[in-house]
This record gives structure tokens, C-alpha cells and sequence, in this order.
């Protein structure tokens, strides 16, 4: 008898955690294919919002939180008011500190860490570069030393490279083998479930394409 009742125990047990993970997997996919749609700043404070109400109720989960601090990162660059921005990357801050908290040496924390200093960068470049140009770069390269299959920390710096002015070793052409090189990890990154970081793609390609556009356009006499 007591076999049998432990066993019945053990079945509730594991249906009631069985529902709560299937309710968070939901939620979470629900606010992750809204992200493919989010172009405003409105859109992504409600999103970093809702993010930050799956973590407040699923404490021991560092994803929820590491999405909305994606978000508040993303809503820093898309918000035009200069003297808000940094109040955004504020927060994103936070939050990655809590993800890195529950998942300690997760290469796509680093990334997002490097995000956000590449954010504070260009509120001011001339007064920033010191300190979040070599910020960002360090983010980087642990989160690739960690992860070298992860393409996005190339990818990102990419982006930096390819809007920062060649006389300062930046531009196309030096963007070009790191885009190429993120592209390339993109073809056969896989990442570990659905729930887990899977953007940058679309963004490697248009740029690589930008370049290879103006490579191939004809000199001005």
C-alpha cells in the first residue's frame, strides 16, 4: 500500500510540474513570436514587461529575464529621446544580472551585455569609445570563448564595424569577414530547444548584401 501511494504522489508531483512548464513554454512563445512583429518603442517596453512578469512567477528561470532585458535594450535604440536611453540600458542591466545569477557563464548573457554597452557607445561616441568600445569587445569575446559556435557576438560586431568611419579601422570592407563569419555560424547554429536565443540572422544578410550592392556599383565619373 505504501508503494502504491508513493507512487500516486510522485505521479501528481510530476503532472503539476508537467503543467507549469508547458504554461511557461507557452507564454514564453507567445512573447517571443511577438517580438518578430515589435517595430515601436511601445512595443517593446510591453514586451519587457510581460517578459518580466513570466520571471517574477518562474523565479528559477534566467530566459525570462534575459528577454526582457533584450527588450528594454531594443526599446534604447528605437526610443528618440536622446536623455531616456540610458535609463532603458539601466534596466536591461539589472536584468542580466539576474539572468547571469541563474545561468552563471551562459555565452548569450555576455552577448547581451555587449549589446548594451555597444547601446551606451553610441549615446556619445567621441566620450564613450574608451570605455564601452573596450566593454563591448570584452563581452564578445568571452561570450565567443565560451560558445564559439554562437554567431552572434561576430554579428555584432559587425554592425559596430560596419557604422564605424574607416579612418577609425571601421566600414564595410572591415565588417565584411565578420558578417560573413557570423552568416556562416548561422547556417548551422541550432539552438539547444525553442525557447532559446535565435536572432541576428535576417540582419548579417542584409548587411552582407548592402556590401556586396555597393561593392558592385559602377564608379561616379
Amino acid at each position: 500500500m505504501k508503494i502504491i501511494v508513493c507512487l500516486l504522489i510522485t505521479i501528481t508531483v510530476c503532472n503539476v510540474y508537467n503543467a507549469q512548464d508547458t504554461r511557461f513554454i507557452n507564454a514564453m512563445k507567445k512573447n517571443l513570436d511577438r517580438m518578430d512583429t515589435v517595430k515601436n518603442l511601445e512595443g517593446y517596453i510591453d514586451l519587457a514587461n510581460a517578459f518580466e512578469r513570466i520571471a517574477l512567477a518562474e523565479k528559477d528561470k534566467w530566459l525570462p529575464y534575459y528577454y526582457a532585458a533584450l527588450s528594454q535594450t531594443l526599446a534604447s535604440f528605437t526610443d528618440t529621446v536622446l536623455n531616456k536611453k540610458d535609463s532603458y540600458l539601466d534596466k536591461a542591466v539589472e536584468l542580466i544580472n539576474i539572468a547571469d545569477s541563474l545561468k552563471p557563464n551562459e555565452a548569450e548573457n555576455y552577448v547581451l551585455r555587449g549589446m548594451v554597452a555597444q547601446a551606451r557607445l553610441q549615446l556619445d561616441p567621441m566620450n564613450r569609445w574608451m570605455k564601452y568600445g573596450q566593454e563591448s569587445t570584452a563581452n564578445f569575446k568571452k561570450a565567443m570563448e565560451i560558445d564559439s559556435t554562437n554567431p552572434r557576438p561576430e554579428y555584432l560586431m559587425g554592425i559596430n564595424t560596419y557604422y564605424t568611419p574607416e579612418q577609425f579601422g571601421g566600414g564595410a570592407i572591415a565588417a565584411k569577414p565578420l558578417l560573413e563569419n557570423s552568416l556562416h555560424k548561422f547556417e548551422i547554429f541550432e539552438p539547444e530547444n525553442e525557447l532559446m536565443p535565435n536572432w541576428g540572422r535576417e540582419m548579417v544578410e542584409s548587411l552582407l548584401t548592402q556590401i556586396s550592392e555597393n561593392a558592385t556599383e559602377p564608379a561616379e565619373k
